[in-house]
């Protein structure tokens, strides 16, 4: 088939699991044999075309570039919650001329899509990797507790913390006004049970469940043992790690007061991106390191001694788990979000409340003393992950293509 990925920001830079999962999605679908392309809003950089490992990359602009700088990284395009007239213009032109079987979007580059698809051409899925369709913080999150469901007037007041007032009417008012428009699209699908109960008010409307199809990771992830360490791990000897944005939403200031607790001499590498929050107080023998190719994160999960992943946020899925015990690595992980989907307590791994150092470095101390249950724990964890590789996963993303491709569509493609 002749497939696009849509997101509204590719690497480089890497900006999250979403945007590594369209860049491994589209690699390994070129590997089965399939015509892949990418588009994505222009960066600084502006519109170009460029090749990433057999997948062409447009990079388009649109008047959305304006909203960039709102956003926390400015290499970080950001969509709006409603169509980009300029973008949709472009988009559809691209499309038009590449003819492509099925566009596949990721975020709410969807918005500027939905103009125009799905048509009787090509059919339109959506993969929802956080709860941004619902959700104008994209987080699920209210008062630092899980929210019960989207508001209006609860969505502004919320969002007004993150993006200022203005911003926040402006997204918030957009996703009210496009909310219908979402029931055109062919086949959703949620990476995790946790955003398809957040999301389930789109599948009342679409008037059919979603997939529930996981990300996945890079069956050379199963196969690393005997690799060299990378340069900014310990040289030999234990560590702990941790991979993600380093802010507190990814509990990082919880990891950092848990790790102080141990009182060991166990090197903690924090492995992730930069934010306005990340934490600047950072205590000898932490190691922080930025902007490492996915490949090199891969052989270091591959010489920790646990994995922690402490999330505070309801964490839509936890891709950096499943590297980790794809590794052979016991995970010590917050028991929000997806991440309960993927580690089985006291088997794979040790699930905490978020936000509790106290327990969280208590399941680390007993793993540390506990060298045997670390082991069967690894064994464990690595014969769950198989079930998170891209032998398994991308099959299933493919047969959503061919069941949509084969299924006559309920819209003519107008504009609504």
């Amino acid at each position: 088939m002749r497939i696009f990925l849509a997101i509204d920001s590719y690497p480089p830079p890497l900006m999250g699991g979403h945007a590594l999962h369209v860049q491994l999605l589209g690699q390994e679908l070129v590997k089965r044999g399939h015509e892949v392309e990418v588009v994505s809003l222009a960066g600084p950089g502006g519109a170009r075309v460029e090749m990433d490992r057999g997948v062409m990359v447009h990079r388009i602009s649109g008047w959305s570039r304006a909203f960039s700088r709102f956003s926390v990284n400015p290499e970080r395009t950001l969509h709006p919650t409603v169509r980009d007239p300029a973008l949709v213009h472009s988009l559809a032109e691209l499309i038009r001329q590449r003819r492509p079987d099925v566009v596949h979007a990721h975020g709410w580059i969807l918005h500027s899509l939905l103009p125009f698809l799905p048509s009787r051409e090509t059919r339109l899925v959506v993969t929802m990797h956080e709860y941004g369709l619902v959700c104008p913080k994209m987080t699920f999150v209210h008062r630092d507790s899980v929210c019960d469901g989207p508001k209006y007037a609860k969505c502004i007041s919320c969002a007004s913390d993150q993006y200022g007032v203005p911003l926040a009417i402006a997204l918030t008012t957009g996703m009210a006004i496009t909310r219908r428009s979402l029931r055109r699209v062919d086949r959703y699908i949620a990476v995790s049970t946790s955003v398809a109960r957040a999301c389930a008010v789109l599948a009342e409307t679409s008037h059919r469940p979603f997939e529930i199809i996981p990300p996945f990771v890079p069956d050379v992830a199963f196969h690393l043992e005997g690799s060299a360490r990378p340069p900014f791990v310990p040289v030999e000897g234990d560590y702990l790690m941790f991979a993600g944005a380093l802010g507190p939403h990814k509990g990082v200031d919880v990891l950092l007061e848990a790790w102080r607790r141990l009182g060991t001499s166990i090197p903690l590498v924090l492995v992730g991106i930069h934010r306005h929050d990340t934490p600047r107080e950072i205590p000898d023998g932490v190691v922080i390191v930025e902007n490492v190719p996915h490949d090199e994160v891969l052989r270091a999960w591959n010489h920790c001694t646990i994995a922690v992943v402490p999330s505070r946020w309801p964490e839509p899925f936890g891709l950096v788990a499943i590297e980790a015990m794809a590794a052979g690595r016991p995970v010590v992980a917050s028991a929000v979000g997806g991440l309960p989907d993927m580690i089985v307590d006291g088997v794979t791994g040790i699930l905490v409340q978020p936000n509790d150092s106290h327990a969280l470095s208590a399941s680390i101390a007993n793993l540390i003393a506990d060298p045997e249950r670390r082991t069967l724990m690894g064994r464990a964890a690595r014969d769950r992950a198989a079930m998170y590789s891209a032998s398994v996963v991308v099959p299933q993303i493919e047969q959503v293509y061919r069941e949509v491709v084969a299924t006559p569509p309920d819209t003519d493609g107008a504009v609504e």
